[in-house]
């Protein structure tokens, strides 16, 4: 009614470790699938955002991003990370084999100020006592290391929905460590020739297709990157610090090409300020660092030249109008700091298409410049509620096991095959599901109590609306894993 356009758009979820199943090589046949894909969504009329996607960093952690290979690497060299060289040892965790087990990274005093401010730290589940953590582990000759986070059992009883959802996975040993050191890539040669320099050809690629394809608006740098180096108070501390260095150095690599792109980049703040309750108690206890001037800088000069958006996620234990403004206003602040660039709410779930399309639109009067919700999904296609499908006779909800008495060992064994033969498509982990057809059409006006200052500062057409997804994968290429 004010004149708007409802504009539609996809965040498109892609994962480096499809793009990159091997070293230093993209897969032609994978990027042929992206471009398609793209091109399916331009021939429909709609945008899309290119997500760089993770969960728990990397499948050898039980959730998805990073290449298996590299965390291979990361934890070969654990005992000569540059930079470090006291608090580290060979002994440190960055993948989970049986001599890494998955272990939580949080104990002792720590464990006790958690428990003093009410929350409880998570524990690993085990359904499958028998070398928990063989199958599916690198090294292990017991399977395809890519597929951990989907044919390990044990996996499967952290990375469901209950243990997405405690934090289990993003509080590992494992995912701190491999969070703490990517974030550092950048500023050591050995780690940035096997780290960093192989995500720059990954995100250049990402650029490039912004490039040839008209429809596509922006590309995200990396979804809900976690609080990194616990349990070291030293390092959890500067973990934020470390992530905006990080987007720098990746800025400044764009800066130095041949030719500069023009294409926007999305960044977001720790855990998109999305964390489960207990890593958000965990951060505010411990405090965490502000963004460096050298950052700030480099921010600003993106800023100045229309390429930066900033993106923020909102799961609260509540929808209501007060948590949506007061997260909003967080990200006001931080807009404020790097030039007032244009505010993206990238993902919200709700239990309804309704209920999705009343807070697409309440977003959108509050004054985001775009919103997407978490997630579509075409459920007539995937007859699940995410992008995955599973074998005849295996159900949607088949790992919501925490024990080994609610595991249906016929069910698994079935499913576990096909991860075996690599003819899976893709997998309910990490909180893959939740996804709703036919949101856009119940997109209706609201109104919010917001002050007519507010909603024209931040106001500005086109609307992009639309869903937010974390794609769909196949023989383990890129399996649907984002949080809900």
């Amino acid at each position: 009614s004010d004149g708007r356009v409802v504009v539609p758009m996809v965040r498109l979820g892609t994962y480096f470790a499809g793009a990159m199943p091997n070293e230093g090589a993209l897969d032609p046949e994978w990027q042929a699938k992206l471009e398609a894909t793209v091109k399916a969504f331009a021939d429909a009329g709609v945008y899309v955002l290119l997500d760089n996607h993770q969960d728990a960093m990397a499948t050898t952690n039980g959730g998805a991003g990073l290449p298996w290979w590299m965390t291979a690497y990361m934890q070969e060299t654990a005992g000569e990370v540059p930079g470090c060289w006291l608090a580290c040892s060979k002994k440190d965790s960055y993948i989970t084999t049986p001599e890494h087990p998955l272990q939580i990274a949080v104990d002792g005093f720590l464990q006790k100020m958690v428990e003093d401010a009410g929350f409880t730290v998570p524990t690993v589940n085990i359904v499958n006592s028998t070398n928990p953590w063989l199958a599916y582990s690198v090294g292990g000759n017991s399977g395809n290391p890519a597929s951990m986070n989907v044919g390990n059992i044990n996996m499967r009883a952290n990375n469901n929905d209950a243990g997405w959802q405690s934090g289990t996975l993003v509080l590992s040993s494992q995912v701190q460590n491999v969070a703490w050191r990517f974030y550092l890539s950048h500023k050591h040669s050995k780690d940035k020739a096997a780290i960093f320099d192989h995500y720059m050809t990954y995100i250049r690629y990402l650029v490039s297709v912004w490039e040839r394809y008209s429809n596509v608006i922006a590309v995200e740098l990396l979804n809900e990157p976690p609080i990194a180096g616990l349990p070291l108070v030293t390092r959890i501390a500067t973990s934020r610090t470390d992530l905006f260095n990080f987007y720098a150095a990746v800025l400044d690599e764009l800066d130095s090409d041949p030719t500069p792109t023009k294409a926007p980049i999305v960044i977001e703040d720790v855990f998109g300020t999305s964390l489960p309750p207990v890593v958000d108690a965990i951060a505010e206890i411990l405090g965490i660092d502000d963004i460096s001037n050298e950052a700030y800088t480099k921010l600003k000069e993106w800023s100045a030249k229309d390429q930066l958006i900033y993106e923020f996620h909102w799961y609260p234990s509540s929808l209501t109008q007060a948590t949506l403004q007061q997260v909003f206003q967080g990200a006001q602040f931080l807009v404020g700091l790097i030039g007032n660039v244009p505010i993206y709410l990238g993902e919200f779930w709700t239990s309804t298409a309704e209920e999705s399309a009343y807070w697409l639109a309440a977003a959108s009067d509050l004054g985001c410049n775009a919103v997407t919700y978490w997630q579509y999904v075409n459920t007539t296609f995937t007859m699940t509620d995410g992008w995955f499908i599973y074998p005849e006779g295996v159900p949607s909800g088949f790992t919501d096991f925490s024990s080994a008495s609610e595991v249906d060992w016929e069910v698994w064994d079935t499913y576990e095959k096909t991860v075996a033969n690599g003819t899976y498509w893709g997998a309910y982990i990490c909180g893959a599901g939740g996804g709703h057809m036919g949101v856009l059409s119940d997109l209706k006006q609201v109104n919010l109590s917001v002050s007519d200052e507010t909603a024209v500062q931040y106001r500005s057409p086109p609307l992009f609306s639309g869903s937010g997804h974390g794609g769909s994968g196949h023989g383990g290429s890129d399996e649907a894993s984002s949080e809900r």
